[in-house]
Formats: C-alpha cells, structure tokens, sequence
C-alpha cells in the first residue's frame, strides 16, 4: 500500500513538475491558468511537507522574511482605502512565496526538471519572436488571426501607435516577456548547444537572437523593457569580459557589426525617426523628471507615504487613492497617459488639469512598496532585497559557473533599479513571472536538504 501511495505520489510530482515547466508558455496566453498551475505546485508542495513532516525549507532566510512581509501585508489591510480590495490581495500574496520555494526544493532539484523549463521557456521565447514579426509584417499576429476566426473574438494588435503587441493583447506585455526571460533562455540553450554540438555554433545563437529580440523589445514600444535589456547586455558584456576577454572583443565586435547592419537595412528604415524621437523623449523626461508622467506619479504616491507612513494605503489601492482631493497633484499635461479609468473624483476637469496623476499603480517599484505598505512594508522588503544579494554573493561561483543562474540575476537587476519604471509588483502576470525567476535562480544554490 506504502509503495502504491509512493508511486502514486511521484506521477503527481512528475505531472505538476511539467505544469509548472509550461508557465512561460501559459504565461502569454493566459493568467488566470498561470495562476492555477501556481497554486497547485504551491498546495501539493505543503501536502508533502505535512506528508513527510520536513519543513527544513522554513529555515531559507529568504523564506523568514517573506513571511514576516506576508504578514505585515494583512495587517495593512485593515488600514486601508478598500480593505476588501487589499485584504484579496494580500492574504492570497502568500502563494507566490511558498510556489518559488516549491520550485526551489522540489520542482527544479533536478537536471531533469531544469533542462524542461529551459526547453519550455525556449518554446515560448521563439513563438513570441515569430508571432511578433508576423504582425509586424502583417498587422497582427497568428494568435490574433486564429481567434478571430474561430471564436469570433474582436482582433488585438499593439494599438498604441506601431507598437507591437504579438500573442499578447497588450503591447507592453511582449517587451516585458522578453526582458524577463532572453537571458535565462538563450545562454541556457546555447550552453546545451556548446555541449551538443561546438562553442562557435553557441556563440552565433547568442549573437543572433540577442539581436533579434533587441529589435523585437525595442518595436513592443516599452522604453523600460528596452533600458532593461540594454543593462542586462551590458552586465553580460562584463562578466564575459570577466573571464575571456578575447572571446568577449570577438563577440562585441560581431554583435555590433551585424546590429549596424541591422540598422542600415530596410526593416528598420521607418523606424529611424521613431529612435531619435523615442531617445529625445526620453532624455527630457529624465531632465525634467518631476513634470513628466512618471514623476508626477511618483509624486501622488509620496503624498500617500506622507500621509500615512507606517501602514500605507493598503495593497492595490494606488488606484483608489489617487482620486482623492489630497493626493492629486499637477501633471504632464496633454500626455494621454494615466488618466483614472476609475469611479471617484475623475472628470473632465480633473482631466484637464490633473492629468497623469492618477494610474492603477506608481510604476516604480519602491514607491509601491512605500506608498502601499508604508516605512516597514519598504524596510521589510529593501531586507528581503539585502538577504537575498547576500545569499547570491555567498554562493557567487556557483552562481557564475552556472550561466542559467547568472542570467537570471542579470535579467532581474534592472527590474530592482529605483529609477527603472515598472509594473506593478503584487499584479498577478508580473509576480508569477519575478517569481518563477526567483525560485529558478535558488533552485541552483546549495541547500542542507531537499525534498525529494
């Protein structure tokens, strides 16, 4: 009987192992089953750990502080602007923490389980490349089409200007996707590629898709995505540099050469005013950052910190409060951005004079955590960021002799940066995305125990 329930046990973990391998392909065409794969994998690693009485993974420091945060997150709940919107969102907050833990001890504790993922997340990365050329060439994508035709759904494309959005039906989400998981993806097939067949054919799929989804980041229109996959580079560029400087002249050498070339042919003719423009954009906001609409957000969301400095607003309320009387602020008028979708204080006046001061959140990082959370919520988290970097420098050369590892922390570097704009952090599409990183990165650091 033993021997049947242990039988039984493992194809269970086999099946959510492969469930949870499929989330970044899931992940672009649907939330809501995302989400459950998440669940599943979190309920089915606590039925283990009851099952087996081992709750060493408690001990991850990690792990401590999140579950303070966890707690912290309901508290705040109560003192906010729509309790029952925050007390929704934060007492359901804990399933990413103990899905990245899952994934950590169990789901990636093997090679078998890493080398899924890494195929998976392949997958995903070149259909979202192809159905983002389809419709740049074609005005929408084959997802788009597909839908339209057989289940009579209206079509979707990036809508905002040539934005493109591919499988997603929001265009920033296709730059977003790829700044998330390029690195990990790429230098973690190419390292299988390296092994299969030779170090040049690595090299040239290195070069060739990093230069494919720089120019797929940079049409998806997200200027955050296109910063943040331009630092990730960079940070690549060193740690190569690092440790074979020639292989890094050769690789720098070819890389821009075929980007120049790229820059000089057709396909991006019509987008070299688009550059200038976009460079020219961005550079003022920087200038003039408390003016612009990033900053006139950000400075909503100090107001709400100012005004209630130890337990915030409340999780998802950014966008409750910033219709209130005492937190609109003057903003970047005639941006047609961020003005409120909500019932509240919105109206044509307010539009008018108020513009981009209202969003459904701060796209910054940590003012979300300030103005949401208040001080201990932000110093909760900011420990949350020292542990884990502390952790990641421990362990630093099983980091670098493990470019999978490696790349995840690149790619999550620029996502951490104060001034980088972001999504919302406790959105579902963007937690399951940081956190499958996150879980993905510990699964490679040394643990005392493992469930098996």
């Amino acid at each position: 009987m033993d021997t049947q329930i242990k039988n039984y046990n493992q194809v269970i973990l086999n099946l959510i192992s492969w469930c949870v391998c499929v989330i970044p392909i899931t992940l672009i065409f649907s939330n809501a089953i995302s989400d459950i794969i998440v669940v599943i994998a979190a309920l089915f690693f606590i039925y283990l750990s009851i099952k087996k009485n081992n709750w060493n993974w408690l001990n991850e420091s990690w792990i401590k502080i999140c579950i303070i945060i966890y707690f912290w997150l309901i508290i705040t709940s109560f003192f906010a602007y729509d309790k029952e919107l925050a007390l929704s969102r934060s007492i359901t907050w804990i399933r990413f923490i103990i899905f990245a833990a899952s994934l950590q001890f169990l789901f990636l504790n093997k090679k078998e389980f890493k080398n899924r993922i890494l195929i998976c997340a392949f997958v995903a990365l070149v259909y979202v490349n192809l159905e983002m050329f389809i419709e740049y060439f074609t005005g929408s994508s084959l997802y788009s089409k597909i839908r339209v035709i057989f289940f009579d759904s209206l079509p979707f494309s990036g809508g905002y200007h040539t934005r493109i959005s591919g499988p997603f039906k929001d265009a920033p989400k296709s730059g977003i996707y790829l700044a998330y998981f390029i690195f990990p993806t790429i230098l973690g097939f190419a390292k299988l590629l390296k092994i299969k067949f030779s170090k040049n054919i690595s090299l040239f799929f290195i070069i060739f898709f990093i230069i494919i989804n720089l120019f797929l980041i940079y049409i998806s229109g997200h200027r955050a995505s296109i910063l943040s996959f331009i630092i990730s580079l960079f940070l690549f560029f060193v740690f190569i540099f690092l440790k074979k400087k020639k292989i890094t002249t050769i690789f720098i050498i070819v890389f821009f050469s075929l980007s120049v070339v790229l820059y000089k042919s057709n396909l991006m003719q019509n987008h070299k005013l688009r550059i200038n423009n976009l460079v020219t954009k961005t550079l003022v906001e920087i200038k003039d950052y408390s003016n612009s609409a990033y900053g006139s957000l950000s400075l909503t969301a100090f107001k709400m910190f100012k005004t209630h400095p130890v337990f915030g607003i409340g999780l998802k309320n950014y966008r409750v409060a910033c219709e209130k009387v005492e937190f609109l602020s003057e903003g970047h008028l005639g941006s047609d951005y961020g003005v409120s979708p909500w019932q509240g204080n919105y109206s044509i006046e307010h539009k008018r004079y108020f513009e981009a001061t209202c969003s459904s959140h701060p796209h910054n990082l940590y003012l979300t955590w300030l103005a949401e959370t208040g001080f201990i919520g932000f110093l909760l988290f900011t420990l949350l960021l020292f542990i884990t970097a502390k952790n990641i420098y421990k362990y630093k050369k099983n980091i670098t002799n493990e470019i999978i590892a490696f790349s995840i922390v690149i790619s999550l570097i620029p996502k951490l940066l104060p001034m980088m704009p972001s999504l919302n952090f406790f959105s579902n599409w963007n937690s399951i995305c940081f956190w499958l990183l996150v879980g993905w990165l510990f699964s490679f650091l040394p643990k005392n125990k493992k469930l098996q």
